[in-house]
């Protein structure tokens, strides 16, 4: 009977911690041009958020995050124009970067979020001026579909997440959907 009742819990907190960490959207918070700067996550058990910790030229370099009661910080690593290219991550549990796998125009398109051995690779569906909008995001144990949620100049204000990565760490995979929604943002948006 013992293993019986221990099973079920293992089986009942497995299911909990795979579904906790299922993302399900990113929106913005508020309009007009602090709309980029404060933004609201939505997993399947809980909610979280991210936002800028400065304002001015400095808005974009460093984000606050929280993911239910954990909180963690993303910002870039060098400034100049690369500093958009190479990110760090720290959670209490985790930390890694998020960087560009290509330069130039292309420099976008394709981002390798790296950890402790776990390698997730964020790239573009499509070509061409809509590659911003749809993004696929996978690694060994799965994928996430990334995409805007409505067209026309608010299309990159509301973002739908299909996680079909429930055995990753939830850190890494918020990781690598921050480098997609950045990435439609700052090539797409006026940022000033």
């Amino acid at each position: 009977m013992k293993k019986i009742i221990l099973f079920i819990l293992f089986c009942y907190f497995n299911i909990s911690f795979a579904q906790k960490g299922e993302f399900i959207s990113v929106s913005t918070v508020f309009s007009g041009s602090d709309s980029w700067k404060n933004w609201n996550v939505r997993l399947l058990k809980e909610n979280g958020s991210f936002n800028t910790i400065f304002s001015g030229s400095g808005a974009w370099r460093e984000w606050r995050v929280y993911l239910g009661d954990e909180y963690g910080t993303i910002s870039t690593i060098f400034s100049g124009d690369d500093a958009w290219k190479y990110w760090r991550f720290n959670f209490d549990n985790i930390s890694g970067t998020i960087r560009t796998v290509f330069s130039g125009n292309d420099a976008w398109t394709d981002w390798d979020i790296s950890s402790e051995g776990t390698t997730l690779r964020a790239s573009t569906i499509f070509s061409g001026s809509d590659r911003w909008k749809n993004w696929r995001i996978t690694g060994k144990n799965g994928e996430i579909l990334v995409r805007t949620r409505f067209s026309g100049n608010d299309a990159f204000r509301d973002w739908d997440i299909d996680d079909k990565m429930e055995e990753e760490n939830i850190y890494i995979k918020f990781a690598a959907i921050f480098a997609c929604i950045f990435s439609g943002i700052y090539n797409n948006v006026d940022l000033k």
